[in-house]
């Protein structure tokens, strides 16, 4: 068996066991991200070009307070630049609501996780990223968009780590 059907059975088994603990709401989105604060670079551009990809991910949110939640987020994406390839992760986040009442209005999340990416970036050196990622939005009724910063890093696992930044903005609905 070779190392990335491996990494994709590993990466389904644990996506199943952490996502029945955490199946209260679950909210399906679409995002479309591009590359800043990155480097020697402008928006939109790391040091190989052009960056950009569309993501969908399900949320899964436990409720832990009235204002606080934790989330699980596989996601799954299609990158459109410097090189058309995949990536898919997931992250483990946590919520805070600043209003009480149907958790409505204004929110933060923040949280950190792992990724697999098929580009083959200079500035990581490997394929395999951890994640950290924060994000403030709105929720009206079903309803959200979100804008989010995610920080890609290979974790000193590998040389070059310089990191890959990227904005992401979410749009979804609760189920």
């Amino acid at each position: 068996m070779t190392k990335t059907p491996s990494l994709c059975l590993a990466f389904v088994i644990i996506l199943f066991s952490v996502t029945s603990l955490a199946q209260d709401r679950g909210s399906l989105t679409l995002g479309y991200g591009f590359a800043v604060l990155s480097e020697n670079s402008n928006i939109g551009k790391i040091e190989e070009g052009n960056y950009d990809f569309v993501q969908l991910s399900y949320i899964f949110e436990k409720p832990l307070t009235e204002k606080l939640a934790f989330l699980v987020e596989p996601f799954a994406a299609y990158v459109n630049r410097p090189h058309s390839g995949v990536e898919g992760g997931i992250v483990l986040s946590g919520k805070y609501y600043f209003r009480e009442k149907q958790r409505n209005g204004f929110y933060l999340t923040l949280g950190g996780g792992g990724a697999y990416t098929s580009i083959n970036f200079e500035e990581q050196g490997t394929h395999g990223l951890f994640i950290l990622q924060g994000g403030i939005g709105f929720k009206w009724k079903e309803f959200f968009i979100e804008n989010r910063l995610r920080h890609y890093s290979n974790g000193g696992t590998a040389q070059p780590n310089k990191s890959i930044n990227s904005n992401i903005i979410v749009v979804g609905m609760d189920f």
